[in-house]
């Protein structure tokens, strides 16, 4: 009889090891939380630019959401900067071939500068748009 009163308490504990601690993983972001991530980072990257008395050019956030302004800098202008996204080192931390680096090298096309762009790999928004 004292096997059948530890049943529940077995039943009980066994169900509990079952059940997992750790917290449901967060959904995998969709191309539009992407672009509105990389979108909010090129708005902080404008922002930091202006702060710093280089204002962006008005095409800086071309494609995002409400966006009409275009990349309008002169032809030459907007190579150098791909030029430039295409030869820059990696910072330290980003890994070729992923996300980060695409993120990075696409903020760089846009005419962010080096030294803003390395900035910003460690805010949220990057993380949030190299997700």
């Amino acid at each position: 009889m004292r096997h059948i009163a530890l049943a529940p308490a077995l039943l009980s504990l066994a169900l509990a090891a079952c059940v997992s601690n750790t917290p449901p993983e967060a959904p995998e972001p969709t191309a539009e939380d992407r672009i509105v991530a990389e979108c909010a980072l090129l708005d902080r990257a404008a922002a930091m630019m202006a702060a710093a008395g280089q204002p962006p050019h008005a095409g800086l956030s071309e494609g995002c959401p409400g966006i009409a302004e275009t990349d309008a800098r002169p032809v030459e202008a907007q190579m150098e900067s791909l030029r430039l996204a295409n030869t820059a080192r990696l910072p330290v931390g980003l890994v070729p071939g992923t996300r980060g680096e695409e993120v990075y090298r696409r903020m760089l096309t846009r005419g962010v500068p080096i030294s803003l762009a390395e900035h910003l790999i460690t805010s949220p928004q990057f993380a949030a748009a190299s997700n």
